[in-house]
């Protein structure tokens, strides 16, 4: 049986992805479910609860994100995917992908859901360079 200090390390090791990537990781150990403990570590952190609609983030810029679901913590990036000039749309798209290779989860700008957000990692998008505004 791990302590919880050994417990709320291997959290932090999750959100700063030391040692394990940030990608999908189970919140539950032991039949102990650990979602409200990694979201006051996320906090203390300095991620932001918010919702996707009322995250700052600029056209190719992307900011790091976990979305708590289900007793699972999915990490992805808030961005605005730009389809043309003057067409685009603001998400969170997980790191997490489906078959396609696309974001396994998506979460649009409208959708109430919680998300947290840490605007210190805000990082600028590569564009493709065979993307070609219309």
């Amino acid at each position: 049986m791990k302590s919880d200090g050994e417990i709320i390390e291997a959290l932090d090791e999750v959100i700063e992805g030391r040692s394990v990537k940030r990608f999908v990781h189970e919140l539950v150990f032991e039949g102990r479910d650990l979602s409200a403990v990694f979201s006051g570590r996320l906090v203390k952190a300095g991620f932001v609860v918010t919702t996707v609609g009322q995250v700052e983030v600029g056209l190719d810029q992307r900011v790091a994100a976990f979305l708590l679901r289900d007793s699972k913590a999915y990490f992805g990036w808030v961005f605005v995917e730009r389809f043309t000039e003057r067409k685009s749309r603001k998400l969170f798209g997980s790191a997490l992908k489906n078959r396609k290779g696309d974001w396994a989860i998506q979460i649009p700008f409208n959708s109430k859901e919680t998300i947290y957000v840490r605007y210190s990692e805000l990082l600028d998008m590569e564009m493709d360079p065979n993307f070609v505004l219309e």
